[in-house]
């Protein structure tokens, strides 16, 4: 792995868990029906979908398979938490 792409990564992992956090003062994280990692794999989607266009596709597959799993209300309320955290990380990022 070149230094260019481990250094992507730590970055993406960072956020991510900056993401988790401040999602939790926001919501009751323990209280939704989501896995740790269907959470983490949440956030990343939004990360990258906020940063690529391209991903928003990704995304919408993922946020619709949860929606089949946990429901629609759920997810619609973690996604626009999730998209107000990372509107007001790339706003601090700039």
């Amino acid at each position: 792995m070149s230094w260019k792409t481990e250094a992507n990564k730590i970055y993406e992992d960072r956020v991510v868990k900056d993401v988790l956090a401040r999602l939790a003062k926001r919501l009751d994280v323990k209280g939704l029906p989501f896995s740790d990692e269907e959470l983490k794999t949440l956030a990343r989607r939004f990360l990258e979908s906020f940063h690529r266009e391209k991903k928003r596709e990704r995304l919408d597959r993922y946020k619709a398979h949860l929606a089949k799993i946990h429901g629609a209300d759920v997810v619609a309320n973690v996604s626009a938490a999730l998209e107000e955290i990372n509107n007001e990380i790339g706003y601090e990022e700039k």
